[in-house]
């Protein structure tokens, strides 16, 4: 299976070598400079993933936009950001607005593709979890077939494996990054996980702790927001946070 991408860089040079990167990996992609054409594009190709920078010309946060408008249609489309804006609250804002990944500039290619590579795969098996009878079934209180990887914890299902969530039995759409951190949490127990640990979890460069609790209010909105009473993270003044079972 071909996927199909979409990359939104202004830098006609940039793209062009993103381009060339991926298509050698047996990508499909498709470019875009600006917010307008971007956004329609994306609607008519439906890609599997977008790959967006933030500045787009004269415009600072024409990434944003972009991210901000497919997400509020309701997509639950993988995004990863690629661009020069390094600072905390741009990689904050953009990982608020759920994107998948936020990544700065320069980075390899090889890892570029090998990042997209794996968000797609499980994009792919969450997809097919939430939709597969048998995937509903087991995120329901009853105990999980033999097949299954998913745990339970009470209300909570968790698939380490394709990173799959379930609160009382109903899909929760958390970023990647999202969801190695409440892993993390729940299996650190009552004993608690620290910010380094927290840090290391997510895979990513820079992480710093106001990320990290900008990351856990979005976990907590997210579950809250499928069934309400999710109340089992909490913080460990100086240290990190802790997990109380429901």
């Amino acid at each position: 299976m071909s996927y199909r991408l979409v990359i939104v860089e202004d830098d006609l040079d940039q793209q062009q070598n993103y381009a060339d990167a991926l298509e050698r990996r047996g990508f499909e992609t498709q470019c875009f400079s600006n917010v307008h054409d971007a956004i329609a594009g994306i609607k008519a190709s439906k890609p599997d993933l977008v790959l967006l920078d933030v500045v787009l010309g004269d415009d600072p946060d024409g990434g944003f936009t972009i991210c901000r408008r497919l997400l509020d249609q309701g997509d639950d489309l993988p995004i990863i950001f690629l661009t020069d804006r390094s600072d905390e609250i741009d990689q904050v804002f953009g990982l608020r607005l759920g994107a998948w990944d936020y990544q700065t500039k320069p980075i390899s290619l090889s890892l570029l593709a090998e990042r997209i590579t794996s968000l797609l795969r499980i994009h792919k098996a969450r997809t097919q979890s939430s939709a597969s009878p048998s995937s509903r079934e087991n995120t329901t209180e009853n105990a999980p077939s033999q097949t299954t990887t998913q745990t339970l914890d009470g209300p909570l299902s968790i698939d380490e494996q394709k990173s799959f969530v379930a609160w009382h039995g109903k899909t929760v759409a958390l970023t990647l990054t999202e969801f190695r951190i409440l892993y993390a949490i729940r299996e650190s127990g009552a004993g608690g996980i620290g910010y380094q640990e927290l840090s290391e979890s997510t895979m990513q460069r820079h992480v710093t702790n106001g990320t990290i609790t900008s990351h856990i209010k979005n976990i907590r909105k997210k579950m809250n927001a499928v069934a309400g009473e999710f109340n089992h993270i909490h913080n460990k003044p100086g240290f990190g946070y802790r997990w109380e079972a429901p």
